[in-house]
């Protein structure tokens, strides 16, 4: 590329960075929407990343220059400015919507969440939290997407104190020259290696995201002295394609995902280098009218879109016009806040800054509180204090195989098997595996199998599939490789053991195509296949398009006095997994003594699914059932498994 010498770069407006903003905001919308086509386009925030340490370098080496110092207090006065006034506003008005379209318990867990977006930990709180980015848009929290606003702000508290410093050492600008792409490679090195060893972590902290930021100061760093020239419009060209390839061609499942943000990471540091000069179609395109006008409210289309869609997933799942409308809606509300809100608070300038940055850190503490305040009065306090639970929420039993310390779940591949009392010496003996959809009847097998003396061993991992395939697990940002070891060891186990009768579940929504889902079942029965022992394998339950629990919770101040409750029902043809349920069919047909069961049927009833059945709780979330509405199944279970049979063969 030729270069030209040009002067020192100041901090002046360039339209192709709204353009860029605009591309990344649409990616992120379009992969959170669930278009298809666009299962990468969640790393438009890896280019929003970019884009801020190119701006906010920018403006801290003009300060440098100028004046020699840091002034804290107009640096962090512009950053209130900017990000809490539109946040603050979201903020209150998604927890208004969620009081009145939410149960109580739903904006309890909501208003949690928001106390730490508010406190600017949100990317913190969601290491540690049970929902998932990458995990079903319904399950997630209205504030989730504030991770990424953590990020730049935990970011921002040392940035400017390290570059200063660098400065100073290194004697101006030529030295960040030398300093900052060597920090830039270590820190991406650091953030792949993080992103290798733990990957949910490294993908939210800012330990391993700093490159991005950093990556976005060389590219300031580049463009402060030099301009593109000639065939500097091929960088621009070649920095679309990055971008655009990595929203198209991956994915949650693609791998290594701080690895694969090299690519929109480069690609959007290309296209800041190439609008510094400002040649090539793609500086013009990113810098006219339409891109300009979507960048330019992009800060609030980024936080009104996720709330948006999250409230659609809940209040109407799986409908592509709400979601639609939910999009469009976010849209217009951030036109709406740019120009009434935004605009006219970024205008103003405080003659004393260190009083806004008070108001600031004062304002966002309240609003941390009154979040955590919400979450904590919005269920009335019993006598003592402790929150009450909602009638429905009461009724929600955890698995009592929990309590027994059989299930590590992804924290390590140690097989862990539950010798269920009594055990009785010399009497027959089952073995039931699987992930907790398989284990999820194990009220009514205890039943059942106790009935008759036998002896029942439970072997069971969360989110382990019993498919002799690797798969992604979103949870944790990597394959679950935990899952496929465990796996091993159960077949190794139950080889050793040698019992009767051995029952095999899943749940029906794991990543696998249909013939995925035959071959990795058939490998998985043949290696605990074994003479004289039959093997059932159960098919997965129906899963509903919602939370069973909330949905009730949401309709229902009461526990319902009726047999199950429309409000919170589907059609069994909508919920039963009839596609993986064949793959099944076709795996046992291939393996000797093992047989299928199909449990579809099982808990909804003349081809109901109800989260409300036989006047209890059936399902506790979308797919689990509740322990004591399993238990009573066991009549129509045992029919189903025809235990008398497998008892003769055993003999």
């Amino acid at each position: 590329m030729e270069t030209t010498m040009a002067p020192r770069a100041s901090m002046t407006y360039r339209a192709d960075i709204d353009g860029l903003r605009a591309l990344a905001v649409m990616l992120v919308v379009l992969a959170h929407a669930g278009v298809p086509g666009f299962g990468g386009g969640f790393f438009g925030v890896d280019v929003f990343f970019v884009i801020s340490g190119f701006l906010i370098t920018g403006l801290l080496v003009d300060e440098f220059r100028t004046t020699g110092r840091f002034d804290a207090a107009r640096f962090y006065e512009r950053r209130v400015r900017r990000l809490l006034p539109a946040f603050a506003i979201v903020m209150a008005t998604t927890l208004a919507l969620a009081a009145i379209l939410l149960s109580p318990a739903e904006l309890a867990r909501h208003a949690k969440e928001a106390s730490w977006a508010a406190a600017w930990m949100a990317n913190i709180h969601q290491v540690w939290s049970d929902t998932s980015y990458f995990g079903e848009t319904r399950e997630s929290g209205l504030f989730l997407h504030a991770w990424s606003l953590s990020v730049e702000e935990q970011f921002y508290l040392l940035w400017p104190i390290l570059l200063l410093a660098a400065w100073r050492l290194a004697r101006g600008a030529s030295g960040l020259r030398r300093f900052v792409p060597l920090a830039t490679v270590l820190a991406f090195a650091w953030g792949v290696w993080r992103a290798h060893i733990d990957p949910l972590s490294a993908y939210f902290l800012p330990d391993a995201r700093a490159w991005q930021l950093m990556l976005g100061a060389c590219a300031f760093l580049w463009v402060d002295t030099r301009r593109p020239s000639g065939s500097g419009r091929w960088f621009g060209v070649l920095g679309l394609i990055l971008v655009v390839s990595a929203a198209v061609g991956f994915d949650k499942s693609s791998g290594n995902l701080m690895l694969l943000a090299a690519l929109p990471a480069f690609g959007a540091a290309l296209l800041l280098v190439a609008g510094a000069g400002g040649v090539g179609r793609v500086t013009s395109a990113l810098g006219s009218r339409w891109p300009v006008a979507v960048g330019r409210v992009s800060y609030g289309w980024y936080l009104w879109h996720w709330p948006a869609l999250i409230f659609a997933a809940l209040l109407a799942p799986d409908n592509l016009l709400v979601r639609a409308l939910a999009v469009l809606g976010s849209f217009a509300a951030a036109v709406g806040m740019y120009h009434w809100l935004e605009r006219p608070i970024r205008k103003r300038s405080a003659d004393r800054p260190s009083r806004v940055v008070l108001a600031g850190a004062m304002g966002s503490i309240a609003l941390a509180l009154l979040a955590l305040w919400i979450s904590r009065v919005t269920v009335q306090p019993e006598e003592g204090g402790h929150a009450a639970l909602h009638p429905i929420q009461a009724l929600a039993v955890a698995p009592e195989y929990n309590h027994y310390g059989c299930d590590d779940w992804y924290r390590s591949s140690e097989l862990r098997p539950c010798f269920v009392p009594p055990q009785t010496a010399g009497a027959p003996t089952v073995i039931v595996t699987g992930d907790s959809i398989g284990l999820q009847f194990f009220p009514a097998f205890r039943q059942i199998f106790a009935a008759r003396g036998w002896n029942l061993i439970i072997v069971t991992k969360s989110a382990c599939p019993m498919v002799d395939r690797p798969f992604y697990y979103a949870r944790i940002g990597r394959e679950f490789t935990e899952c496929s070891q465990w796996r091993a060891s159960v077949a190794e186990f139950i080889r050793d053991f040698d019992p009767n009768l051995v029952l095999v579940g899943s749940a029906g929504d794991y990543p696998f195509d249909a013939e995925q889902w035959r071959s990795g079942t058939e490998d998985f029965l043949r290696s605990i296949a074994g003479e004289g022992r039959e093997v059932i394998l159960l098919g997965p339950t129906p899963m509903l398009p919602f939370d069973g629990l909330q949905c009730l919770m949401r309709h229902h101040h009461e526990a319902p006095d009726a047999v199950d409750s429309p409000e919170c029902s589907v059609t069994l043809v909508d919920a039963e997994w009839r596609g993986v349920n064949g793959a099944l069919r076709a795996a046992v047909e291939a393996v000797p003594d093992t047989r299928f069961v199909d449990l579809s049927a099982l808990p909804c009833p003349e081809g109901v699914c109800s989260a409300w059945n036989r006047g209890q709780l059936a399902f506790r979330d979308s797919q689990h059932l509740n322990p004591p509405f399993a238990l009573t199944l066991a009549p129509e279970l045992e029919q189903l498994l025809d235990i008398q049979e497998a008892l003769e063969s055993s003999q």
